[in-house]
């Protein structure tokens, strides 16, 4: 019997997760809630078997789950997967995000949020802490910006950057999922808009009890698939994330301008980094990162700009 009301949905992006796949879904599975949920699975043509991982737990749950199965990648065409193709398919009336290689740690996890969230209403994005960890599981470290619980400065949100929380402790109204402004399709990654949009529709707050787990180095993750990334693509990631904050700066009237500006140039600065644009780096506001570079790398900018090495 499908779930028609549910108050959550937990939403899950997958591909090639078969050896972490089962620690997510068992995760949401163990949530202990006051509340209906729904788990909504999105398999990108995953080719090791992720699918059929999560058929299993489908027919097992026939009540809890709602999956799709690509039969041809799209991450290649559109790598906005969440935005675009599983935060329409939502029925809740928040979203809770998780990927297939990370895994909520606290069986009270949804409920705290939600609870607080429902007593709270101005809230609009709720996050925790999380436990670093390798993919054999093994803690490798935190992500922990404050030590206790707190109401967080958008600002705070807007320097952090994407990683300034886990992904996998998000949970936010779904109609702002759905219903985006337009910076937030402007760049190649979720994390950061996302945080950002959501931030800036309401009120922050965090939980500094760790609840999920990020798990790092995963192949085919995404910051392994950037390091591996030719320079261009490295280069228009930075120049696509800098139009979205300058984007985001303008949509809402400069009201944290300091904040986005501060982010924003960090993104140009890699941009001409990368490219070697020495000109640009010694003028203001890049100047002072540029001197903060050891004396071989800059010489090495030079040698690449006037061509006697490569990049």
């Amino acid at each position: 019997m499908e779930l028609k009301n549910p108050l959550v949905s937990i939403v899950c992006d997958t591909y090639n997760h078969a050896p972490y796949v089962r620690r997510a879904l068992d995760s949401f599975l163990n949530q202990q809630t006051e509340f209906s949920f729904e788990i909504i699975v999105h398999d990108d043509a995953s080719t090791d078997g992720t699918a059929d991982i999560i058929r299993s737990y489908e027919a097992a749950h026939p009540d809890l789950f709602r999956c799709v199965y690509r039969t041809e990648n799209i991450y290649r065409k559109d790598p906005k997967i969440l935005e675009h193709y599983v935060f329409p398919l939502a029925r809740g009336k928040y979203i809770a995000i998780c990927e297939g290689d990370d895994y909520w740690t606290s069986p009270h996890k949804l409920q705290k949020q939600i609870s607080y969230m429902e007593a709270h209403p101005e809230c609009t994005l709720c996050v925790s802490a999380a436990d670093l960890v390798d993919p054999e599981e093994n803690w490798i470290g935190s992500v922990t910006p404050y030590a206790e619980d707190t109401d967080v400065p958008t600002e705070d949100v807007i320097r952090g950057g994407g990683g300034f929380v886990a992904t996998a402790s998000i949970v936010a109204p779904t109609h702002l999922a759905q219903n985006r402004a337009a910076f937030c399709d402007m760049t190649d990654v979720d994390d950061a808009v996302l945080q950002i949009w959501f931030a800036s529709q309401g009120t922050t707050h965090y939980f500094a009890e760790p609840m999920c787990a990020y798990r790092q180095a995963v192949p085919g993750s995404w910051t392994l698939t950037y390091n591996a990334s030719k320079r261009e693509t490295q280069v228009q990631h930075h120049k696509s994330l800098a139009q979205a904050l300058r984007a985001f700066d303008e949509w809402s009237g400069l009201r944290w301008h300091d904040a986005v500006d501060f982010n924003a140039t960090y993104q140009e600065y890699e941009v001409l980094r990368m490219t070697s644009d020495l000109p640009a780096l010694k003028k203001p506001p890049y100047r002072e990162r540029y001197r903060t570079l050891p004396l071989r790398r800059r010489i090495r900018m030079h040698l690449v700009r006037f061509g006697l090495i490569k990049q």
